[in-house]
C-alpha cells in the first residue's frame, strides 16, 4: 500500500481539494477518488522522508564515488593488503576467498576495484604474481619478484610476512625523514610570514612617522623601505617571477642534470649527508634480505634492491655492485668500494658470507642500519635547532635595528 498525494475537484463544484489517499496504484487511487465524487487532476505518489534521505544517500554515494576516482591505493592501503593476505595464507584460506573477503569490507572504492580485478585474474587462470603484476602502479616489480619467488618456493605465506615486514620499515623511515624535515619547514614558513608583515605593514607605518619629524634613514632602514615599496608596488611581478621560478626549477629537476646536481648537492651537506645515506643504505639493506630470503639469485637481490633506493646517485653506486658481482667479486668487497655503507655492516655481510649465513647476517646489518638511522636524524635535530634559533634571532635583530635606529639618531642629535 502506497500514498499518494491528490489534487481534485469535487462534482458540482469548481474549489480544487488537496489530500493523500491509500492504495496499491495510482490507477486504484483515481477509481477511489471517483467513488467519492471525486475529479483528480493531479494523483502522485507521496515521497516519505526516508525516501527523500535514501535519495540524498545514493547522490551522496554517487559524489563520493566519483570523488573516489581521483584516488589512490596508497602504502596504507598496501599494508593492509599484504598483511590480510598473509593472515589467511596461514590460516589455510584459498587465495580467491580471500581477496573476496578483503573486497567486500573494504570501502575505499578504488581499492576495491582493484581486489575485484585481482580476484577475476586468478580465476582466468593467472598466478597470484602476474596478477599483482597487472597493476603496476600498487605493486612494483619488487613486490612482484618477491611473490613470485614465494610462489615457486611453496613459501608463499612467509614471504607475504617478509613483505609485510618490509613494507612496515620502509614507511617508519619515510615517516622519520618527514618528521626531521617538518620543523624547519614550519620555522621557515614563520619567519617569511615575520617578514612579509614587517615589510607590509610596520617598516611603511614606521616610515612615514619619520618622514613627517624630518628624521634622516640609516642605511639599513633605507634598505628596508626600498624593500617594502617594490614589495608593495611590484607584488604582482614578484608572484610572477617567484611562480616561473618554481616552476623552472621543478622542470629542471626532472632533467638528468637537474636530478645529479640535486643528488650531488644532498651528499655534500655536512649535516643533512649522513641522514641520506643512512636512510638510502637502509631501503637498500631492507630489500636486499627480503628478496634474498624469499629465494632469489643475488644478482637479482641486488637488482631489486637498488630499485627502492630514490636517490640517483647512490643508487648508481649500489648498481656498481651488481656488476662487480657478476665479474665474481664477493658482495662484502663490493659494498665497501661504494664508501656508503658504514663498516660494521660490512663486517656483518662478510661474516656471514664466510659462515653460509648471509639471510641471518643481513637481519643483523637492518638492525644496525636502523639504530644509525635515529642516531643521525636525532643529530640533524640537535643542530638544527640552535641554527634555526640564530637565524631567527639574526633576521629579528635586523629588523629591530631597521626600525629603531632613526630613533636613535634623533636621540643623538637632540
Amino acid at each position: 500500500m502506497a500514498t499518494f498525494q491528490y489534487i481534485a475537484v469535487k462534482k458540482g463544484k469548481k474549489d480544487k481539494v488537496k489530500g493523500t489517499i491509500n492504495a496499491e496504484s495510482e490507477g486504484q487511487a483515481r477509481q477511489m477518488l471517483r467513488k467519492q465524487e471525486l475529479y483528480p487532476t493531479s494523483v502522485k505518489p507521496l515521497k516519505s522522508a526516508r525516501d527523500k534521505k535514501k535519495k540524498a544517500g545514493k547522490k551522496s554515494r554517487s559524489e563520493e564515488d566519483l570523488f573516489a576516482r581521483f584516488q589512490k591505493v596508497g602504502l596504507t592501503e598496501l599494508m593492509t593488503f599484504t598483511q590480510n593476505m598473509a593472515i589467511m595464507s596461514k590460516a589455510g584460506i584459498p587465495v580467491t576467498e580471500a581477496l573476496l573477503y578483503m573486497e567486500t569490507y573494504t570501502e575505499k572504492l578504488v581499492f576495491k576495484e582493484m581486489i575485484n580485478q585481482i580476484r577475476n585474474d586468478l580465476m582466468s587462470g593467472y598466478s597470484l604474481s602476474q596478477a599483482l603484476g597487472r597493476q603496476p602502479n600498487v605493486f612494483n616489480q619488487t613486490y612482484v619478484s618477491i611473490v613470485q619467488a614465494g610462489e615457486a618456493s611453496g613459501e608463499l605465506e612467509a614471504v607475504l610476512n617478509r613483505l609485510r615486514l618490509l613494507l612496515g620499515k620502509q614507511a617508519a623511515l619515510k615517516k622519520k625523514v618527514i618528521t626531521a624535515m617538518v620543523y624547519p619547514a614550519v620555522v621557515v614558513f614563520f619567519v617569511i610570514i615575520a617578514i612579509l608583515v614587517s615589510l607590509l605593514f610596520v617598516i611603511p607605518t614606521f616610515n612615514e612617522i619619520y618622514s613627517q619629524m624630518g628624521i634622516k634613514l640609516p642605511l639599513i632602514t633605507k634598505i628596508m623601505v626600498f624593500a617594502s615599496d617594490v614589495l608593495l608596488h611590484f607584488w604582482y611581478i614578484i608572484l610572477a617571477v617567484l611562480g616561473a621560478t618554481i616552476f623552472a626549477v621543478l622542470k629542471w629537476r626532472k632533467t638528468d642534470q637537474g636530478r645529479y646536481m640535486i643528488d650531488k648537492a644532498t651528499i655534500s651537506i655536512p649535516v643533512l649527508s649522513p641522514v641520506v645515506i643512512a636512510a638510502s643504505a637502509s631501503y637498500f639493506v631492507s630489500t636486499l634480505e627480503v628478496a634474498f630470503s624469499a629465494g632469489l639469485p643475488i644478482t637479482d637481490s641486488i637488482f631489486m634492491a637498488c630499485r627502492t633506493v630514490q636517490h640517483g646517485l647512490i643508487r648508481s653506486y649500489f648498481e656498481q655492485v651488481n656488476l662487480e658481482i657478476q665479474a665474481g667479486q664477493r658482495l662484502a668487497a663490493s659494498l665497501a668500494n661504494t664508501g656508503i655503507m658504514p663498516d660494521m655492516v660490512i663486517v656483518m655481510i662478510s661474516t656471514g658470507e664466510e659462515a653460509g649465513s648471509l639471510e641471518e647476517m643481513l637481519r643483523f646489518a637492518l638492525e644496525f642500519l636502523d639504530e644509525e638511522v635515529d642516531s643521525r636524524i636525532g643529530l640533524l635535530m640537535s643542530l638544527m635547532e640552535p641554527a634555526l634559533l640564530f637565524v631567527m634571532g639574526g633576521i629579528v635583530g635586523v629588523l629591530a635595528l631597521a626600525i629603531y635606529m632613526p630613533l636613535f639618531g634623533m636621540y643623538d642629535q637632540l
